[in-house]
Formats: structure tokens, sequence, C-alpha cells
């Protein structure tokens, strides 16, 4: 390990001095790292891998991994993971203490969660734990554990894992400051189950502890979002939100947070019946490699309230042809909603089994309600008694979700299914134009526009172009 420039502030023996700080920081039992604890080693390069890999090396290392994953720099954390790592071990040979290997495994793991790649985090996490040799070291490496099935939707192995880490801290000594990692986990579940009190909860432990982190605050913030949009309290989160995605500090969070409260943004305008805002808010947006977060999924409820059935089917057909590589928290929701798009097109073939084999990979994950939010409330009821019915091993938990679906937010605006000529002409009803000044831009008769128009009406239940124009406006076309 080296410093970046001969001229840095933080002479090497004061490096040397902050990565064990940060290396025991990020333990229970120590003190947490500070900002400018974490931010001097940014500015530290790691250097060549040794012949042989010790524990004062070894811990040099993991700092370095923390420091750039806490403080975002989730390309830099990779680039250091896989010049030293491969299959879940060193590169290079180690002669290290059992508790040494195992906070780096943690650390690794951790980098790998931020990055939305939950198999490689639980594949590291889990080596850590094999070589955790107190309780302190076990209980870093069950945290991660628990954020990587919690970000997999694994929530059943998620709450385990929580349960394990409560267990341990119940036991002396007393820890010095929540765990971060295990916070941002419970964040998950506490979604998965749209448990609002408890989202509130940690947001406010978050809070507590945060000492001006904005890393933190902006995780707290993001988890009373979350809260808000499982009580249906769409202004008050709407306003949160709209900080957090586009405020001034919004850079001062973290890649996956950051895609967690553009997500739940979108989940917000949703459940309001603006779809076209959501739909243009996640234009263009990616997804990270293993889909931990699916803005194709995202688009894809969009288009179902849009009415534009095949576009959800287009939109998600590379997510299913990646199969075993999409994370399956995102792959649920996406299959749920390939299901209501198949009914719609009267595939029911399609449907009964898309639905299926969400319902049967929820339940084997631990039966989270995220899947089912923003979508039409009938629609799934229709797709919940066809379970009920051809399934009775499975009768009762679907009867669970469907009495649930009345407590949580959904999207029941009727879909507008205007034709793409009827989106041309809906398009200009806000204008001061006439019928024949619009069949001239349109380049058709007059008579088309009438017969559109009439259609348009139709379609949205009105009588009159200011009717039109209002309907329109509440669905969100004009975005």
């Amino acid at each position: 390990m080296r410093n970046s420039s001969p001229d840095t502030a933080v002479s090497e023996h004061g490096v040397r001095g902050i990565s064990d700080t940060v290396v025991r920081g990020v333990l229970l039992t120590h003190p947490a790292p500070t900002m400018t604890e974490l931010q001097a080693l940014l500015e530290v390069e790691a250097g060549p891998a040794p012949r042989l890999w010790v524990d004062a090396s070894a811990r040099a290392l993991e700092s370095l991994v923390i420091a750039r994953t806490r403080l975002d720099d989730i390309d830099g954390a990779l680039e250091l993971i896989d010049a030293h790592f491969v299959g879940g071990r060193l590169r290079v040979r180690a002669a290290i203490a059992t508790g040494t290997r195992s906070t780096l495994l943690s650390a690794v793991a951790e980098a790998y969660a931020a990055a939305g790649c939950p198999r490689r985090a639980g594949l590291y996490a889990t080596a850590a734990l094999a070589y955790a040799d107190s309780p302190a070291v076990r209980y870093r490496a069950e945290a991660v554990r628990a954020l990587a099935y919690a970000l997999n939707g694994e929530v059943a192995a998620a709450r385990e894992a929580i349960d394990r880490c409560a267990g341990i801290a119940g036991t002396p000594p007393t820890p010095e400051h929540p765990c971060y990692v295990l916070l941002l986990a419970e964040i998950l579940v506490a979604s998965a189950d749209l448990d609002a009190v408890r989202l509130r909860r940690v947001a406010g432990n978050l809070y507590d502890h945060a000492r001006s982190d904005p890393h933190w605050i902006y995780t707290a913030r993001c988890a009373e979002a979350m809260a808000a949009l499982g009580a249906r309290q769409y202004v008050e989160g709407l306003a949160l939100l709209s900080t957090l995605v586009g405020g001034a500090d919004s850079l001062y969070s973290h890649a996956m947070v950051r895609g967690m409260a553009l997500g739940v943004l979108a989940d917000t305008l949703l459940a309001r019946g603006e779809s076209r805002r959501a739909l243009a808010l996640l234009d263009g947006v990616p997804s990270p490699d293993e889909h931990a977060l699916c803005f194709d999924m995202q688009r894809s409820s969009a288009y179902l309230a849009l009415g534009r059935h095949r576009e959800v089917l287009e939109a998600t057909d590379a997510c299913i042809a990646m199969s075993q590589e999409h994370c399956l928290r995102t792959l649920t929701p996406l299959h749920v909603r390939r299901a209501i798009a198949y009914l719609r097109v009267s595939n029911l073939t399609a449907a009964r089994s898309s639905f299926e084999e969400a319902f049967r990979l929820g339940e084997s994950l631990g039966r989270s309600l995220t899947p089912y939010l923003t979508l039409p409330r009938e629609e799934l009821g229709t797709l919940l008694a066809d379970v009920i019915t051809h399934h009775p091993e499975w009768a009762d938990a679907a009867r669970d979700i469907r009495d649930r679906l009345y407590r949580m937010p959904t999207n029941d605006t009727p879909p507008l299914a205007l034709t793409p000529r009827e989106e041309r002409l809906a398009a200009l009803l806000r204008s001061p134009r006439t019928a024949t000044q619009l069949s001239e831009e349109l380049r058709v008769s007059i008579n088309t526009v009438k017969t559109q128009l009439r259609s348009i009406y139709g379609k949205l239940g009105v009588s009159s172009r200011a009717d039109a124009v209002s309907s329109l406006e509440a669905y969100g076309f004009y975005v």
C-alpha cells in the first residue's frame, strides 16, 4: 500500500493507523470509522500484491475496499477485488489469522452487494462466516450475508440472518454502534413486508448514529420514502423522493440506495396513476448487471397502466432470457407483470404459467408483497383466484395475499389504450387548434380527426375536448 502522491498530508505511518482504525471500526466492538478516515484512504493506492499476504497487508487491503465501498467508489472497490480475488479467495497465498481472513472476505462481500451483485456477495459472505473466530467477526459476516439475501429477494433467509445477528449482539461486549450493512438488510426486508413502522424505526436508528455522515442520512430518508409509499402517503413521499433523486446532495449516497430511491419514486408515481411521468423518469436508465434493480420490470408496470400490453413482454423478454443470472428479488414481480400482459391479450395459458412461476418463486423466497405493488387489483385478484382453484396447496397463501391487496398501493386507473395515431392527436388537444387545423397538421381528413376524437372520448369516458384534456393530464399523458 502506498500514498498516491509524495506530497500527501497523511504519512505512511498515519495511513497504517487509519487502516487499522477503519478495519476495527466496521466491527461493533469499536467506534465506527469517520468520514475523514475513510476519505483519507481514497487517496491511497493498493500497489501490487505481495508474494505472501500477511495480517498487516491484508488489513491494509481490507481498509481500502471498505473506504471505497462506503464512499461509493464502487468501481474502485471492484478494481481492487478483481486484482486480488477470484472464486471466493485471494489469488496469492496468504499466511493470515482466520479472523483477518474473515473480515477481509466480508469487506469484499459488502462491495459486491453495493454493486448490485447479491450472488457474488453471498459467496464471499459465506466464506467469511466459515473463518469467523469471534462474536464480533461472526456478526460482521452474518450482517453482510443478510444483505446479500435481502438484495436477492431471499426474505426468509435474510430474516434468519438478521435474527442471528440480534442473538450475537445480545451477548457482551455491548455494541458501540449499529451496523450499517445490517440496517440496509432490514430496510429491504421491511420493504418486502410493506412494514412502514419498521422502516421508520430503521430510519430513526440511522439518523441517531449518522454523525453527520451524508450517506447514512440519505439512506434514512430513503427508508422514510419507502414507508410513505407503503402507508400510501403519496404527497409526503413525492416531496421527499424528488429531493433524494434530484437534490444537490443526492450524490452523497450509495449507488444502490440511489437506485432504490429512483424505483420508489417510479412506484409512487404509478400508484398515483401518473404512468407517463414514471416512464419518462425511467427513460434510458440501465439496470445493474444482475438486475438487483430492474428498471425494465418497472417500465413494464408503466406500460401496463398505459394499455401497452405487448410492450410489457418486449421490455422484459431480455430479462427472462437471463434465466439464473437475473436477481430473484426483481424476477418475481417481472413474472407477475408478464402474467397480467398475457391475460390482457387473452393468452390464458401463458398468463397462468407466468403467474404460477412468480407465485411459486415468491413463496420459496419468503412471501414478499412488493411483486404486487402498483398493479391493478382486479386482475391480480383474477390471477390469485386461479391459483386458489388449481393449487389447493397454495390456497391459504394466495388468500392471504389477496386479502392484503386492499392495504397495499395499487394502480386501479383503467389502462389508457390509445393507438399511436390517437396519441398523436391527443398530444395536440391542449393547443387552441381547431379540428380543421388539427387535420392539416396531422395530414389527415377532418372526418378522420372527428372519428379519432370520438374514439379518444370513448376510451376516456368523457364527452368533450376539455374533459378529455383533464383526463389525459390526470394520466400524466403530457409529461
